[in-house]
């Protein structure tokens, strides 16, 4: 049996994940699991929507590219790459995104699609940055389109 707040928090999901898309991608969002939201809005979570095409997951010192949609507590995007059709790459595990991008997505399977939650401490924290305010938990639609070796670094990588 559902807590009243954790019912809340469901409900919440569904509209920042759901009826407030735009682009249509959300749709898999309904479909959260209960054990997605067992930590409400304010935990760390990685949530599988659709099964990924292989069980290979990134390791420290890959470039992955991932699609993603970040959104806002209140169903805001502050940022998409599907929007602007140019994917994402990065380093796993060099501290060159957000915590809950290193962690969350070397989590993920090749071709795979989840939501991840990230609470302030795993995002942008109290101070916040660019259109995310201090101290927001986010909510973000990750797509892991590749992997490949840290040789394959170039083009729009995020490396420090």
């Amino acid at each position: 049996k559902l807590s009243p707040n954790l019912r809340q928090d469901r409900s919440t999901m569904g509209q920042i994940l759901g009826r407030h898309s735009k682009s249509g991608d959300a749709e898999p969002f309904a479909a959260l699991s209960e054990g997605a939201m067992e930590g409400g809005l304010g935990g760390f979570s990685v949530t599988m929507i659709k099964k990924g095409s292989s069980r290979r997951k990134p390791a420290t010192g890959e470039v992955v590219v991932c699609h993603y949609e970040g959104r806002l507590q209140d169903g805001t995007v502050f940022d998409s790459s599907r929007q602007r059709n140019k994917p994402l790459n990065f380093v796993i595990g060099i501290g060159s995104v957000i915590k809950a991008w290193d962690e969350g997505v070397a989590q993920m399977e090749l071709g795979e699609r989840a939501c991840i939650i990230a609470p302030p401490e795993y995002g942008y924290g109290e101070d916040g940055g660019g259109l995310v305010p201090g101290g927001s938990t986010l909510v973000f639609d990750v797509e892991l389109l590749k992997i490949a070796d840290e040789a394959a670094r170039g083009g729009n990588c995020v490396v420090s």
